[in-house]
C-alpha cells in the first residue's frame, strides 16, 4: 500500500463519517408526501430511495445547483 492508497482510504473514511453526521438522522425521519417548495406529490420511489426527503426531484436539483 503506497501513500496514494492510504490517502484514498483516509479520504473515503472521512467522507463516510461526514455523510453519517450530515444525514445520520435521515433514516429516522419520515419522508414528506408533498414537496415543501412546490407542494407537488413526491413519488413513492423517491421517498423509498431517499428516506426523509422533503423535496421533489426537480426542486432538490434546483437547490443543489445554487
Amino acid at each position: 500500500m503506497d501513500q496514494f492508497d492510504r490517502a484514498q482510504e483516509l479520504d473515503a473514511r472521512f467522507r463516510q463519517q461526514a455523510l453519517l453526521q450530515h444525514g445520520g438522522t435521515r433514516g429516522a425521519t419520515v419522508s414528506r408526501l408533498t414537496c415543501i417548495d412546490c407542494e407537488e406529490p413526491i413519488p413513492a420511489a423517491r421517498r423509498e430511495a431517499v428516506p426523509g426527503c422533503q423535496r421533489c426531484i426537480q426542486c432538490e436539483e434546483e437547490i443543489e445547483r445554487r
